[in-house]
């Protein structure tokens, strides 16, 4: 694995900490869950420890060792007098055959309780949540489809009609159940359509949606597609591109724009457009794209004051320019892209001019031989070409054109050292230009909020969508496999990303993460804790002790099962990471093109 995937991690300290405190607190309650347990009915405890595997930390107190040990994925006491215990745990200094025999009770009690703290833990951490609140918005608690994609992008070389569009669904649409299961918000919503095992004759994915529309109540059969979300992972979902509705509050407005010249002001909200109502900001985009920039009439909310008013989008440049190099010789070819960067003491009228004052970086290669831009990466600061001085964007194109063929040459500077670059084959170089479409020059977004939800509210949320997953990891008919769970990296990783946002929000992952414990462990499953319960049981309806040695060798299977799963679900929390992590890459250097738009007069700096 690549280093650079989770160094961002350890540069976290405020995350870093939350981890070790937060989930190895979690495992920590359900181990003082059971060792409490076992102190309380006075059985003999030898060992406890959080994680498994080598000691890495230990002590002895009160002739019981504490440890903390190599691999923090669980961690167990070691109760001799629970024999079943001795696949987890080894050898135990003391066999059970010399201590007292326990009841069926004391098994039960002690199985229990670490489920039982996992659950008291997460009543603690939702009551608090219940009275700070939870940071939310109008997308996330609404079941109201905002935007219906008329096409759905499959993966890189796949794109197909938008499901939910083919199905006719429109925006507007709300949505009260999928496959008659209730749904209460837009998570739960995509959760239950994810998580689906409906198929129609042929076998492929179906989902039907009740929906209200214009006060009548009527059923659509979707047929989702298996989208790709992470090309390192390979994992698939059902999907149909909807989006949630929200409001559209005026939050800023550009000087000199359409927005400001017709009389909009901030906190204003936009209804409709030429009449027709609106349901999201990408509808509304789409709509002006489509319309062109034709005058449009907008109607508005002001404090309860309903008014339309003629607007006349501009169509504005919200890209910078570009430049490619494009290098061939017989056998290949290869482009060079590049961006300018300005400085912010000679900040251009108009950024996207190629014209304008500029130094260049290098802003993405294709290079499929990966020799005719060897030692060139992205981000790399041209200096000169063919050793002459460039001014912008333009005059670069120039040089490069200019160049006898053959000639070309780069001077890249990358963190204040110097690099020379002699690029073989014909160069010619071109201006892309930047991508304009019509705007109005208003910040339009939806309403955020904070909600309260008592304990038992969260409780049922996070167990209904716990046992949706188990419902479809069993089902044969579902697209949800164990590669689509979260081990100890995916753990850590949704704290870390968390962290950065809300520490409440942390506190939710915590309180879903222990209610998840107790669940899983009470699972029949021998190793976890509900096998525990399940031997004991068998024993008790017995009259007597299962043999030793089956209960070894199935605790054995079972343990060597059970790390193999977070082995391997492991493996694709890393390779989801990775996909992740490119994905936010791009995202950047994406977002590093846009500038803001210059309507008439406006500078495209101001407020930045």
């Amino acid at each position: 694995m690549n280093p650079a995937v989770i160094q961002p991690l350890f540069a976290n300290t405020w995350s870093l900490f939350l981890i070790i405190l937060l989930f190895g607190g979690s495992i920590f309650v359900h181990e003082l869950g059971h060792f409490l347990a076992a102190k309380r009915r006075g059985l003999k405890i030898e060992r406890f420890s959080i994680g498994f595997g080598p000691k890495v930390i230990s002590w002895n107190r009160g002739g019981i060792e504490y440890c903390i040990s190599l691999l923090p994925i669980g961690g167990y006491v070691a109760l001799p007098q629970l024999a079943e215990l001795g696949a987890v745990e080894g050898r135990h200094a003391q066999s059970a055959e010399e201590l007292p025999p326990i009841s069926f009770t004391d098994k039960l009690i002690v199985s229990v309780m670490g489920a039982v703290f996992n659950i008291i833990f997460a009543f603690v951490i939702s009551s608090i949540l219940w009275g700070v609140g939870q940071p939310s918005s109008e997308e996330a608690q609404t079941t109201v489809i905002g935007h219906v994609g008329k096409t759905l992008t499959l993966d890189e070389n796949t794109e197909v009609e938008g499901p939910a569009f083919a199905a006719g669904l429109r925006p507007g649409d709300r949505v009260l159940a999928i496959d008659d299961q209730e749904v209460s918000n837009f998570s739960e919503l995509i959760h239950t359509l994810i998580t689906g095992s409906g198929r129609d004759d042929t076998g492929s994915p179906k989902a039907v949606f009740t929906i209200e529309r214009d006060g009548k109540i009527f059923k659509l059969d979707v047929f989702p597609q298996l989208v790709e979300i992470n090309p390192a992972s390979g994992e698939r979902l059902r999907l149909i591109d909807i989006r949630p509705a929200h409001s559209l509050i005026v939050k800023r407005i550009e000087d000199d724009s359409p927005a400001s010249r017709s009389g909009l002001k901030i906190d204003d909200q936009v209804l409709a457009i030429d009449g027709i109502k609106m349901f999201s900001l990408r509808s509304f985009i789409e709509y002006l794209i489509e319309t062109g920039d034709r005058s449009v009439v907008l109607t508005i909310d002001r404090n309860g004051d309903i008014f339309d008013t003629a607007i006349e989008p501009e169509a504005v440049a919200f890209t910078k320019p570009l430049g490619k190099l494009t290098v061939k010789d017989i056998k290949r070819e290869a482009t060079l892209t590049l961006q300018p960067i300005y400085r912010s003491d000679e900040r251009p009228a108009d950024p996207a001019n190629p014209s304008s004052p500029s130094v260049l970086t290098v802003h993405h290669l294709d290079d499929p031989t990966g020799l005719v831009f060897s030692g060139i990466f992205s981000g790399d600061r041209i200096q000169s070409v063919s050793r002459s001085s460039y001014t912008s964007l333009e005059s670069w194109v120039e040089l490069v054109n200019e160049s006898p063929e053959g000639t070309l040459s780069l001077i890249i500077e990358r963190e204040s050292e110097t690099k020379h670059f002699a690029i073989l084959g014909t160069a010619s170089a071109s201006l892309i230009s930047p991508q304009k479409r019509p705007m109005i020059g208003a910040q339009l977004g939806g309403r955020q909020m904070t909600i309260y939800l008592n304990p038992i509210e969260q409780f049922t949320e996070i167990i209904q969508t716990t046992f949706q997953v188990l419902g479809s990891l069993v089902s044969t008919k579902s697209d949800i496999g164990f590669r689509n769970l979260s081990g100890p990296p995916g753990i850590i990783r949704a704290i870390d990303q968390l962290s950065k946002i809300d520490i409440r929000l942390v506190l939710w992952f915590v309180c879903l993460l222990n209610i998840n414990l107790a669940i899983l462990n009470l699972l029949p499953i021998p190793v976890l804790d509900g096998g525990h319960i399940a031997f004991a049981t068998l024993a008790k309806i017995r009259g007597k002790p299962l043999p030793p040695g089956v209960i070894v060798r199935t605790q054995g299977i079972f343990m060597l099962l059970l790390f193999s799963l977070i082995i391997y679900v492991s493996f694709f929390d890393i390779r989801r990471w990775q996909g992740d992590n490119k994905a936010e890459r791009q995202f950047e250097l994406q977002n590093s093109l846009h500038i803001k738009p210059v309507f008439s007069s406006s500078s495209p700096f101001d407020d930045q």
